[in-house]
């Protein structure tokens, strides 16, 4: 395969698609700009993303594949919550040891007992430092 070939290859494929070393990242975001925002990053550090913006159908297309590396979920999400969401995340078989992240804009220390208390690795209120959340998504991957 020519130079020019595999650089088309390449450009077909969505960047969220390509495979990449450190895993994928499924984010539950309904926000755009923080969506965008944290899937330039997540990507920028090597992570491949599948970028979600509500709850339904999360944990059945993660199962689809192969499974990802972490959940980071929003909180107030339309229809299925996050605290909704990673309790399923939870009982699931194949996905319940995987690390959740919460990132949501909610700051009230009750709802980030009850995220801790059902499942949640870690619990980031918004505004964030990417950079900060590159770190916490990076230790809880190992990578």
């Amino acid at each position: 395969m020519t130079h020019g070939q595999s650089s088309k290859t390449k450009m077909s494929r969505p960047q969220s698609e390509t495979p990449t070393l450190a895993g994928t990242v499924v984010l539950v975001e309904d926000d755009a700009d923080i969506g965008r925002l944290v899937e330039h990053h997540l990507q920028k550090a090597g992570f491949a993303t599948r970028w979600f913006r509500t709850a339904t159908n999360v944990i059945r297309e993660a199962e689809k594949t192969h499974p990802p590396v972490l959940f980071i979920l929003d909180l107030m999400l339309p229809g299925i919550d996050g605290f909704e969401l990673c309790q399923s995340i939870r009982k699931n078989e194949l996905l319940r040891g995987l690390p959740i992240i919460i990132l949501t804009a909610r700051t009230a220390a009750a709802d980030r007992r009850h995220a801790i208390e059902i499942g949640a690795n870690d619990y980031i209120t918004k505004p964030f430092s990417p950079a900060d959340l590159i770190m916490r998504v990076r230790a809880l991957c190992r990578v």
